[in-house]
């Protein structure tokens, strides 16, 4: 196998598994914008339906920003030639911003802050978990979008065989 069928392959996997957990994060999200509960500071309100909804969406969220991150932007930055392998994960996000492959590395990093928000959990301020819940429940499309744009990106500048 040469080493361009070795990225194409690489490629595939990540665009493979990122749009698997783009169309469950998706799904999680369509109930999740309807759940009434969550206008309110008290998760003791939450169904546990709901919470297992927003539990899927919360893992989906997580999983699908990491695979960006770890294996598709990696990916495509092999293809264009602007790989690094020992520079921080900012730099790389800055890179794919200069090359269009993300519309905004500041606005990845946002998204970054509130999924880290979720290793602290704070059950004696409700209030604080219910508004991160509903970040996530407001940010999910932002995040799809900007899978959408890798996406289209990988269309135009990424001829797969």
């Amino acid at each position: 196998m040469t080493q361009q069928e070795i990225l194409e392959a690489k490629l595939r996997a990540a665009l493979y598994e990122c749009a698997q957990h783009d169309r469950r994060l998706h799904a999680a999200w369509l109930e999740a914008v309807a759940f009434t509960a969550l206008q309110g500071d008290s998760p003791e309100a939450l169904t546990e339906a709901e919470v297992r909804t927003l539990d899927q969406l919360i893992f989906r969220f997580a999983r699908l920003q990491d695979s960006m991150g770890t294996r598709l932007l990696p990916s495509l930055l092999h293809h264009v030639l602007e790989w690094h392998e020992h520079e921080s994960f900012l730099d790389t996000l800055n890179r794919a911003e200069k090359r269009g492959i993300i519309p905004s590395a500041n606005r990845w990093v946002e998204l970054r802050r509130l999924r880290n928000q979720t290793a602290h959990a704070y059950p004696e301020r409700p209030e604080w978990v219910m508004a991160n819940l509903r970040g996530f429940v407001s940010n999910a499309p932002c995040l799809e979008e900007i899978y959408r744009h890798i996406v289209d990106w990988a269309k135009q500048h990424v001829p797969l065989q």
